[in-house]
């Protein structure tokens, strides 16, 4: 089959039962029926918006008060944040300014006829959105309340003229995606409850007049959400949809987009989130993103009883995979995605987690009221129940090992270690058993991030791909196999046990499916003990074959330099366990390799370890192991054996001492 016949064909096979509604949608698009989809005025009489009590008028605490005028004051002297920069976007350039390149994207032209996806496309239009979501003007709008006579009304009035001015409907490139209507009228009513009495009239009419037509475009543009965007965009969209119908009840098709916008929600929903707090967003970004659309489903009001058991559940997970206590592994994709406004550091996703666990009743500690902006601004004021503990007991096991949605996370001594073992559909990486290790704070084995979406497509499946997570590769083979930007021609599912704690060790296993496919079919599996002085990961595969060879990639923290066989990191120099005859590579660019992003269209140079075996059972980790090895299986007084069955895997820990035998189980 023909390379683009074969693209084809996978692209119907993603598409499934929509695949019709998809083509009739790009062929609206390339005949020109948008152009009578979306012809002429949005809504010929002029309707008043009524605002939705989103956000608080003034924070909680003084601590927030003063981020917000600090960042008002960057925003108005070196412009908006768009992934860790800020750039001339919207303030001292057109709205439609690419800030990678400095070039505008055609104006007037209508959306539908912009490249934004070939190799021929001016940038990577993802900069210029985040722009243009305009979460920056609820700062600006948020110190216009605080400090009145200060320079923030008359900036925020400027750049909203000139965003009216400049994005008539339907034309630009900041009409093209519905998710960014919809997140763009989530901060229009915000500045609007802020603000909207000192806004000019002239303004505040034009952005009415906007909002409507987002409602329209929303509607037309179901067929593409409905068809292609079953993840976080089709809540999004929904979120949208509803809150437009509560800012426009008098409109005519009011109604309409409120029963649509809540059934599309509703639906996705169901399909979007498992009882134990993990959803089909593979990625942390992504799931605090999803977190925060269901903050603001609450404080719309009227959500039903699942909306609150999906929010206190997902941030639940955030909690359990140590959020509270610094940062976590950058799983899946990253880009700094949000719904709500807030000042505070946009890698962190514990203030969602935060907020989320208030609107459901949890008692937080007061001082969390002024560290996080998604407190201080979205949540109710801290009554008498409010706690000075660190952390209460309702979100966080106290136990050296906890799990969460197929990941287990270790604390013991030193270290701190995330077993990645399951894996979801949407924007997920190829990282099914990942470990990612830190040793006193600081991190060794360190999620390599995202770079890009729509850039460089040998940056972006380098950074995804299973060739830049610490995974076992059969004969070198991906776990997933990308395919475009975001899709996988293969499916895999991960099955953790529950993890098993002894007096001197910490012990997680569990296994994958991603390879059963092709000519030699294999399951992998891991064990990984966590001890005061060492991590070991031993590796198991089912069925064994002579003939096979392993490949194996450790991606280290930029900070983190190799010598000889150990790591160091800061004072710290810690063994290399296992891996005879590594190789390291830093920063090389054909094929892509050794580097680490840290946010959203940015990668730096870092060391990636890697490592080639011919053993089905082998065994590589850090620090130091006390007394010989036998075997990979025997370590530390104890052997690793794994016993395979239709039904699953399980693992069987022996001292070899006394002959106690402990068994974990991994079932399907």
């Amino acid at each position: 089959m023909k390379p683009d016949l074969r693209a084809i064909a996978v692209d119907m096979r993603a598409l499934g039962l929509s695949a019709p509604l998809r083509a009739a949608y790009e062929a609206s698009k390339r005949t020109g029926f948008h152009a009578v989809l979306f012809r002429g005025e949005a809504h010929r009489h002029h309707a008043a918006a009524v605002v939705v009590p989103l956000t608080s008028m003034l924070p909680i605490g003084d601590a927030a008060r003063q981020r917000c005028l600090d960042d008002a004051g960057h925003v108005l002297n070196d412009g908006l944040r768009v992934f860790g920069a800020r750039v001339a976007t919207g303030v001292s350039a057109p709205w439609g300014t690419d800030p990678l390149t400095g070039r505008q994207w055609p104006a007037g032209d209508p959306w539908w006829r912009i490249d934004i996806r070939s190799e021929a496309r001016l940038s990577d239009v993802k900069h210029t959105w985040e722009a243009a979501r305009h979460r920056d003007l609820v700062v600006l709008a948020r110190a216009s309340r605080l400090d009145p006579a200060g320079p923030w009304q008359g900036g925020l009035d400027e750049l909203l003229r000139a965003w009216c001015t400049q994005s008539p409907p339907e034309r630009g490139v900041n009409w093209y995606s519905s998710l960014e209507l919809a997140l763009r009228a989530i901060a229009w009513n915000q500045i609007l409850a802020l603000v909207g009495d000192r806004l000019p009239g002239d303004v505040g009419t034009a952005m009415e007049r906007l909002l409507l037509s987002s409602a329209r475009h929303l509607m037309v543009e179901l067929p593409y959400t409905l068809s292609s965007m079953r993840n976080n965009h089709l809540l999004g969209d929904a979120l949208g949809l509803m809150l437009l119908a509560r800012m426009f009840p008098t409109a005519r098709r009011a109604r309409w987009w409120a029963r649509t916008g809540e059934k599309m929600f509703a639906a996705q929903q169901r399909r979007h989130f498992g009882a134990d707090g993990r959803m089909i967003e593979d990625s942390l970004s992504y799931h605090r993103f999803v977190v925060e659309m269901l903050i603001v489903r609450v404080l719309l009001g009227g959500a039903p009883s699942r909306v609150h058991r999906d929010l206190h559940a997902a941030s639940l997970h955030l909690a359990r995979l140590g959020v509270f206590d610094g940062d976590v592994p950058q799983y899946g994709d990253w880009d700094e995605g949000r719904v709500l406004a807030s000042s505070g550091d946009p890698l962190d996703v514990a203030g969602s987690a935060a907020l989320g666990l208030a609107l459901c009743g949890e008692r937080l500690p007061a001082r969390w009221y002024a560290d996080f902006d998604e407190l201080a601004w979205y949540a109710p004021p801290p009554g008498p129940e409010a706690t000075s503990e660190e952390f209460p007991a309702a979100m966080r096991q106290r136990s050296t090992a906890t799990t969460s949605g197929g990941i287990a996370l270790v604390d013991r001594g030193p270290w701190r270690v995330w077993f990645k073992v399951d894996a979801g559909p949407s924007h997920g990486h190829a990282d099914l058993t990942s470990v990612w290790i830190k040793h006193d704070g600081r991190w060794l084995i360190a999620d390599p991030g995202t770079g890009t979406y729509n850039g460089p497509l040998e940056v972006r499946n380098g950074l995804r791909t299973s060739a830049a997570h610490p995974v076992r590769r059969p004969d070198g083979q991906d776990q997933l196999v990308p395919h475009r930007a975001f899709r996988w021609l293969n499916a895999g599912r991960g099955h953790l046990g529950a993890p098993l704690v002894l007096p001197d060790r910490t012990i997680v296993f569990g296994w994958h499916d991603a390879y059963a496919r092709g000519e030699h079919p294999v399951r992998v599996g891991r064990a990984v003990v966590v001890a005061e002085q060492y991590v070991a990961i031993v590796e198991f595969a089912d069925p064994p074959a002579a003939d096979r060879s392993w490949s194996l990639t450790v991606p280290l923290h930029p900070d983190v330099t190799v010598d000889n066989d150990a790591l160091i990191a800061g004072g710290t120099k810690l063994g290399l366990i296992g891996l005879d005859g590594y190789q390291a590579v830093r920063g090389r660019s054909t094929p892509f390799a050794g580097w680490h992003s840290r946010t959203y269209g940015r990668w730096e140079p870092a060391t990636w370890i890697t490592a080639e075996s011919r053993d089905d059972t082998a065994l590589w980790g850090l620090g130091a192991i006390p007394g010989p090895q036998a075997d990979p299986t025997s370590l530390d007084d104890f052997r690793y054996q794994v016993t395979w069955s239709d039904a699953g895997a399980s693992l069987t820990v022996t001292h070899l001492g006394s002959g106690d035998v402990h068994h974990v189980r991994a079932p399907r």
